[in-house]
């Protein structure tokens, strides 16, 4: 799927990119002078903004050269406009895991774009909430809470990542849900499920995986499968295994890894499971040793580490849908890498 750039980012580039060109051609020696004239003339359209080489003129009770005006005003919307784009460039933690959001037309399946917006929401809130109980912030015990956010953070964020590579699955598990045959009080076969598709449900096959016997009862199609491992994910993985990001510890763990699919399939499984002991209270020892500070710090890093690494591969592949650009997605995992580092330190 082609992302086309909005208008407004098109102009932006535009504009950008003949300022930036008429700013390379000022003399060095003024620059410093242009990058520190008042914000009054940017927008002032009157007369005083005429070339008038050498005067001083007073506006609000502060000076400037009326000579630079022109120069001055090009700076000025070239170090706007390269703010609003850095900002742009950087997308939300949704964006990064779920792709682009879509917009809203008669032509787009409605369970299709409902199921987007609800992943997108979801995350969205879910995220600020482990950080407030992570930190302690929250005036819950983390030790009894901790564990119920971050596992719902691991479905959410594989569900939303699922329904990109393979959105037939999650839309139908939707529309089932609005049918009137979907009964709540008890296991549904049409619901997105952790072990069946995320991680597969099938002992991983002997010889090699497109063989006619191990297509025998088709695709295997969980997310963390070894057919969807092998086409969609481990690709992204290799690119990000080769990033040359010495800052990112994140990317030093993927990196050393001698198979990073097999890796992050494996740490997903284990951390999923201790969570899972803490939300059905498996642990017979006091939830505060389970879950003490020190572990809760530890499996949110996990948590973040596993499923951000995971969505920025995400953005390489094509078979992806609404993808971000490979960069800017790696932009954002290094920008939430940050983040969550600092909140343990």
């Amino acid at each position: 799927m082609v992302n086309l750039p909005n208008m407004a980012s098109l102009i932006d580039g535009a504009i950008l990119g003949l300022i930036q060109l008429n700013f390379l051609s000022v003399p060095t020696r003024n620059r410093n002078l242009f990058s520190q004239a008042p914000s009054d003339v940017l927008f002032d359209d009157s007369n005083s903004c005429r070339e008038n080489k050498g005067t001083r003129v007073k506006r609000n009770g502060r000076s400037s050269f009326n000579d630079v005006n022109h120069k001055t005003f090009h700076v000025r919307i070239a170090q706007k406009l390269a703010l609003r784009q850095t900002k742009k460039a950087i997308p939300s933690i949704e964006d990064l895991i779920c792709g682009l959001p879509i917009k809203g037309t008669p032509y787009v399946d409605n369970d299709y774009s409902g199921l987007v917006d609800r992943l997108r929401a979801d995350l969205a809130e879910l995220h600020p909430q482990i950080q407030i109980v992570a930190g302690k912030k929250s005036g819950l015990p983390a030790s009894a809470v901790f564990p119920f956010l971050a596992r719902k953070f691991l479905e959410l964020a594989l569900t939303a990542l699922l329904a990109r590579l393979d959105p037939l699955r999650v839309i139908a598990a939707r529309k089932n849900q609005k049918d009137i045959s979907f009964e709540l009080g008890r296991q549904n076969s049409s619901s997105v499920s952790w072990t069946g598709d995320i991680l597969p449900n099938r002992k991983t096959p002997t010889g090699t995986i497109w063989c006619a016997n191990n297509l025998d009862k088709g695709v295997e199609r969980s997310f963390l499968g070894w057919h969807f491992g092998e086409v969609a994910i481990e690709p992204g993985l290799s690119w990000l295994a080769d990033a040359e990001i010495t800052q990112s510890e994140w990317l030093r763990k993927l990196s050393a890894q001698e198979n990073p699919f097999h890796w992050i399939k494996g740490q997903l499984a284990r951390v999923y499971s201790s969570l899972s002991k803490g939300v059905h209270a498996e642990y017979l020892l006091d939830d505060s040793t389970a879950f003490d500070q020190a572990s809760v710090q530890q499996y949110m890093q996990d948590c973040y580490m596993l499923v951000l690494l995971l969505a920025t591969a995400s953005h390489v592949s094509p078979l992806f849908s609404r993808s971000l650009p490979a960069k800017t997605a790696l932009l954002a995992l290094q920008k939430f890498e940050n983040q969550i580092t600092a909140e343990k330190k």
